[in-house]
């Protein structure tokens, strides 16, 4: 069953380009979520919200023993107040305590409030409470939504269309780096990589365009490493592929 949102959808659209320009989905922001989700067989939606706060609580119990200097750099509310050369610079395992966590319910809150400070003034009358309801139905309902209800139902789909190859998923760095949701084999050989997509990522808004644009530098970038193209599959949250066309692609 899906997440439902529960506030007006124009609202919600209207904070999409904010949230983006802000780079609160960033994995540094919000962790890699679509490797969270995968963490464990959730069975429900609620099982997956309260594993991803429970995450979230344990990460500030790990940094909360840290120097205050260290902290200070874990600071992940938003990207844009801190440069990626600066996030680059720390070690391993202090990069995963951002990355490889979700993050508490009153994290969640902070990232809300820096939402609400920056769309306040849009003419929408959005409120501090609707724009903690965007952050949260970005990062977990929209996960849940994407990765577990039309990922699986589509990757499902598309066994029964090609049933001699394999769909193997990506771990969420993968992801990120190259815009890549799953991987396709055939005989143990690569053979081609999907990004699944709402039909939402087919519009005209700016950020939306912005988006296709950043994932077609990264799909080039793996078709540069792995000689293997990657293709946009459309899908409902049932699996139905909305863009047939791709199939005779792959």
């Amino acid at each position: 069953m899906e997440f439902v949102l529960p506030i007006n959808a124009a609202k919600f659209r209207s904070t999409n380009e904010t949230w983006n320009n802000l780079m609160l989905n960033d994995p540094w922001s919000v962790g890699y979520v679509t490797t969270l989700i995968e963490l464990a067989p959730f069975v429900k939606k609620e099982d997956w919200e309260k594993f991803y706060y429970d995450s979230g609580a344990q990460r500030e119990v790990l940094i909360s023993k840290l120097d205050e200097n260290i902290q200070r750099q874990l600071q992940d509310e938003s990207l844009v107040r801190k440069s990626r050369d600066e996030v680059a610079k720390l070690n391993f395992d202090l990069k995963n305590l951002n990355t490889q966590f979700g993050r508490s319910v009153e994290a969640l809150h902070k990232k809300g409030q820096i939402l609400y400070e920056a769309v306040k003034n849009n003419g929408l009358s959005l409120t501090p409470d609707e724009c903690v309801e965007c952050v949260r139905f970005r990062v977990i309902c929209e996960t849940w939504n994407g990765v577990i209800v039309r990922e699986r139902n589509t990757i499902e789909t598309l066994k029964k269309c090609f049933p001699h190859s394999v769909f193997r998923k990506v771990p969420g760095e993968m992801d990120h780096t190259y815009a890549v949701d799953y991987e396709i084999y055939k005989d143990d050989k690569l053979t081609a990589a999907i990004q699944i997509k709402p039909k939402s990522y087919t519009g005209n808004a700016p950020y939306i365009q912005r988006a296709r644009s950043a994932n077609k530098h990264k799909n080039q970038e793996y078709f540069n490493k792995f000689n293997a193209h990657v293709f946009d599959v459309i899908s409902d949250s049932k699996g139905n592929i909305l863009n047939r066309e791709v199939l005779k692609d792959l």
